[in-house]
């Protein structure tokens, strides 16, 4: 099976690799150097058989192949684990495919990677009273309406910003295991996957 990503250690590459790894597929194919509609031509003239994507992307992008059957969902990814998406409700979520808990500890390390996206981080020793500036202004900003009408504007997507505590909390509960961490690095690069 070939599966397109972007790069090696782009999200779409990781969570497809991960994907992969949890399904058990033997010997996937990672075919990278696409953009992300790009990815989708060449899953349309079949230069490669699978890719992941957000579900708010696939519905916005190519809601018609879903309803015309182009393709098939086969799996999907809960981020934060149980926020259903309402279209994709009936699918699997890819933590049903893992075996065992070292499984489900990488996999929730890929989540919560997912979850903090970019967080913004401060040198050791800041001042309380300076970071509750930045997160109070972060909360303010996030919770403007005009935050949200400009963001869908320029994206088309509904903001889904995750607040300071959750952002902390999301960090606070990653695994740090050196097990999980190493095989995260593997499942993350260029080689191949590593066995289950």
């Amino acid at each position: 099976m070939r599966i397109g990503a972007q790069a090696v250690g782009h999200s779409v590459y990781i969570v497809g690799r991960l994907v992969a790894f949890l399904m058990g597929l033997r010997e996937p194919k990672f075919v990278v150097g696409y953009s992300g509609p790009e990815l989708d031509l060449a899953l349309q003239s079949g230069e490669v058989d699978a890719r992941i994507n957000n579900a708010d992307t696939l519905l916005k992008r190519n809601r018609e192949w879903l309803t015309k059957g182009v393709v098939e969902v086969h799996a999907i990814m809960e981020v934060p684990k149980g926020a259903k998406h309402p279209y994709f409700a009936r699918l699997p979520e890819v933590e049903e495919f893992a075996q065992s808990e070292r499984e489900r500890k990488v996999l929730a390390m890929l989540r919560a990677f997912r979850q903090a996206g970019s967080p913004y981080i401060l040198p050791p020793g800041t001042p309380k009273e300076q970071v509750k500036i930045l997160q109070d202004a972060m909360v303010k900003t996030f919770n403007d309406p005009g935050f949200h009408r400009d963001y869908k504007k320029l994206t088309g997507d509904e903001p889904t910003p995750l607040m300071p505590e959750e952002m902390d909390k999301a960090i606070k509960e990653l695994p740090r295991d050196r097990e999980i961490v190493e095989l995260f690095k593997k499942i993350a690069g260029g080689g191949p996957l590593p066995p289950r």
